[in-house]
């Protein structure tokens, strides 16, 4: 996908040098998609030593997340924020309020559904001024929702959506260079919300407040019979606003049936107050060996998919997809990944809708392929090869 726009001017990263933000330092300098990154952490430390390991167009800036003068102080200079601070929960409110407010173009990684539904309330300040604000282009939403776009758009009608991942993937790389600063860390903590309380999804046409972590069986077209369980992530109530034929919409994460039952145990010690956030994700950090009896089951699931149900041709139809191959660096590589390729969609001029939107309302899923096989590991050559699609019956 060639093309002779320049590469953007100065574009910042807040959270940086963490364990997402620095697969996509990475991946934008491998891109060559801005002439100057500024790599926005706490840890300036940790950020000058990225920097050093990148080389090219970045630097390091000490950024206080929790701190709005220092975020617009940063964001003035800039074109483009990109998030990876996490819990979204937390941070994703003030960052992208900020951005907005210096002018600049946004895109970031927030898994959160509370937080994306907040920001779509900046969407007529960021059609005013022009600016194009993509929530969610990571692995889980992000590569998820593109997918299911993909496979939706196969049928006359859609009626179903489920977009799902795997906890065999929703871990991260090791890196010894740079050390764990201690604690469970956002992705941790962000699992543990998402399977707590209740959580958003899309019922009988409509949005609607689910129990987290209720095992959902599937007929998936290739596989056969699966399970997975309910989560609260953003495409399940994003992915409708594009399809206004769908009556319900899930997302799902998989994986063995003991993780879910430690991860139930510790999301009802959360609800009632018996432990705290960082406590409750400690432990499901630590999670317990399996039980004697446990079944020794694969999870049948790739590390990110999805699938549709609806009509073609007046017949009932199911549709999966799935990558062939994903990026190195696991969560971090795959997320970071995303994130680097929805920027070199910017630069290029296939995101142009101004406003605040979920990847699958601007984006075209073949672009977005286009470039990312470039990422992957094994190599691909088409978007053909990388992703494996089936037909089939719907359950």
């Amino acid at each position: 996908m060639s093309d002779t726009k320049p590469p953007l001017g100065t574009v910042i990263i807040v959270g940086g040098a963490g364990a997402m933000g620095r697969w996509a330092v990475r991946g934008i300098a491998e891109l060559g998609t801005a002439k100057k990154v500024l790599i926005g952490d706490i840890d300036v430390s940790r950020a000058q030593q990225l920097a050093d390991e990148v080389g090219g167009p970045c630097v390091p800036v000490r950024l206080d997340a929790t701190d709005p003068a220092a975020l617009r102080q940063a964001f003035v200079e800039c074109e483009v924020v990109l998030n990876t601070m996490g819990p979204f929960s937390k941070f994703a409110r003030p960052i992208v309020e900020a951005a907005i407010d210096c002018g600049c173009d946004y895109l970031d990684i927030d898994d959160d559904w509370e937080s994306t539904v907040e920001a779509f309330e900046f969407d007529a300040q960021a059609r005013d001024k022009g600016l194009r604000v993509v929530k969610g282009i990571g692995g889980s939403p992000g590569i998820s929702n593109l997918a299911a776009a993909l496979v939706a758009r196969r049928l006359d009608k859609v009626t179903e959506i489920f977009t799902g991942w795997s906890m065999r993937g929703a871990v991260l790389e090791d890196e010894p260079a740079y050390p764990s600063t201690g604690g469970a860390g956002a992705a941790v903590e962000h699992w543990l919300i998402q399977i707590s309380g209740s959580i958003r999804a899309y019922r009988d046409g409509a949005e609607k407040d689910i129990e987290p972590l209720t095992p959902v069986e599937l007929l998936y077209p290739g596989k056969g019979q699966v399970r997975a369980y309910t989560v609260g992530h953003p495409e399940a109530i994003t992915l409708p606003r594009c399809f206004p034929t769908v009556v319900s919409s899930t997302n799902l994460t998989s994986g063995p049936a003991w993780v879910f039952d430690h991860a139930r145990r510790v999301a009802a010690d959360y609800d009632a107050g018996r432990v705290t956030l960082a406590e409750g994700a400690g432990r499901l950090e630590d999670m317990p060996a399996p039980p004697a009896d446990a079944p020794r089951t694969r999870d049948r699931f790739a590390q990110v998919w999805a699938m549709a149900r609806g009509e073609r041709d007046g017949e009932p139809l199911a549709i999966s997809v799935e990558p062939a191959s994903m990026p190195p660096g696991k969560m971090g590589g795959g997320t970071g990944a995303a994130l680097a390729v929805g920027l070199e969609l910017l630069r290029q001029g296939r995101i142009t809708e101004p406003g605040v939107h979920a990847p699958e309302g601007v984006i075209d899923p073949h672009d977005f392929f286009s470039v990312f096989l470039g990422f992957v590991e094994p190599a691909v050559a088409s978007v053909e090869d990388l992703l494996i699609i089936h037909e089939g019956p719907v359950g």
